[in-house]
């Protein structure tokens, strides 16, 4: 029986640049959308730029762009702006993440294009929403993350940090990518079409609420405040030869832990014995526990704790990822050929649908590579 992707038959017109609305449409073509990705003439998206570079363009532009077309286009030119407005007709969905009001003043606001194809899906992403005293203001991921409290959450004592990602810039795409799908779902069942507007700030803040904000949840007096769940990230923990990390969130684990130390009794003890005396006394749990590893290697803590059934691994430097047995296993990554930048290892797609993952055959495309071939097709 032959497997066909999720998303096969949708058409998506992306006018983006850097991460938000690209992950989130790559997303969407793994699971078999068709996605034109539009760029300006000449410069394309200034993602093609950033970092380790090959046949022209970025490492991190082709982990957020494979398997889609480019179409160069300069919308400053009304012929050209008309050509995508052709391509909206048989378009499923037009995402950007322009600065608000930006793609009206190109001619490709709302209501342009609802009297082109009142079906299309419309997604509109930006840095702080559509109103607001930061509403046209630009953003990056490290202005979110200082704005959102991902840098208190980071912190270290009175030190704010930055996450050494682009937490903010990915969660918006799966954000993106998901509410898409809802409006996609929508439509199938309803026949009715939305406009989606979704802004960096609020996702990360959706994103960091359910632990980050846990003590401004609560509102009434009697309260019993808690430590929060970052006080656990302290530290990796240190063995004799190494590194490595546990979670451990039931009795069960932690129970698991105390024989893993030899600490039995530890299970009996008032300041231990349960979850909320766990989290009034954390300071002295992670001392009276986590930190007696010190005497063992690192495998014999592993083996230790795995034989207690408590979440644990070792510390993996960024180069030995994709080495671990599990990954290989799980072929987790492949590699692909691409006609621009030779040889590369890609990330499979993460869901597995009834058994089958999604095969990815296509790599990131030049600058303008599919533009002769659209407006052939448009033409005819």
């Amino acid at each position: 029986m032959s497997f066909n992707k999720p998303l096969q038959g949708i058409k998506i017109l992306e006018l983006s640049s850097i991460v938000t609305a690209s992950l989130a449409t790559m997303i969407l073509c793994d699971q078999g959308a068709e996605v034109i990705k539009v760029e300006p003439t000449g410069s394309g998206d200034s993602m093609r730029y950033l970092g380790t570079q090959k046949g022209g363009f970025s490492a991190i532009f082709a982990n957020c762009n494979r398997g889609k077309h480019s179409l160069n286009l300069d919308l400053k030119d009304k012929e050209e702006v008309k050509i995508l407005l052709e391509l909206v007709k048989e378009a499923d969905v037009f995402i950007s993440n322009y600065r608000p009001g930006v793609n009206n003043r190109l001619g490709l606001g709302l209501d342009i294009l609802r009297d082109v194809n009142p079906n299309i899906i419309y997604v509109s992403i930006s840095g702080f929403g559509e109103s607001g005293p930061l509403s046209t203001a630009p953003a990056y991921d490290h202005v979110i993350q200082g704005m959102s409290g991902a840098t208190s959450i980071q912190s270290n004592g009175d030190e704010p940090a930055y996450m050494k990602t682009l937490i903010c810039d990915k969660i918006t795409g799966y954000t993106a990518c998901q509410a898409l799908t809802a409006a996609l779902f929508k439509r199938e069942r309803t026949g009715e079409t939305s406009h989606i507007t979704l802004s960096m700030l609020d996702s990360a803040i959706f994103f960091l609420w359910p632990d980050g904000m846990m003590n401004h949840t609560l509102l009434d007096d009697d309260v019993k405040t808690a430590p929060p769940l970052s006080s656990t990230y302290t530290s990796l923990i240190p063995a004799k030869d190494g590194f490595f990390t546990i979670a451990a969130m039931t009795d069960g684990q932690w129970f698991g832990i105390f024989n893993a130390i030899g600490k039995p009794e530890f299970k009996t003890d008032p300041r231990f014995e349960n979850a909320s005396a766990r989290s009034q006394n954390m300071t002295e749990l992670l001392q009276e526990s986590l930190f007696r590893f010190h005497d063992y290697t690192v495998d014999e803590a592993i083996n230790a704790l795995r034989d207690n059934d408590v979440p644990c691994s070792p510390y993996v430097p960024r180069d030995e990822v994709i080495n671990q047995p599990q990954v290989i296993a799980s072929n987790t990554i492949f590699q692909m050929d691409s006609p621009h930048q030779g040889k590369m290892n890609a990330v499979s797609h993460p869901a597995i649908f009834d058994g089958n993952r999604m095969e990815v055959t296509k790599t990131a495309p030049a600058l303008g590579e599919h533009r002769d071939k659209i407006i052939k097709k448009i033409s005819n």
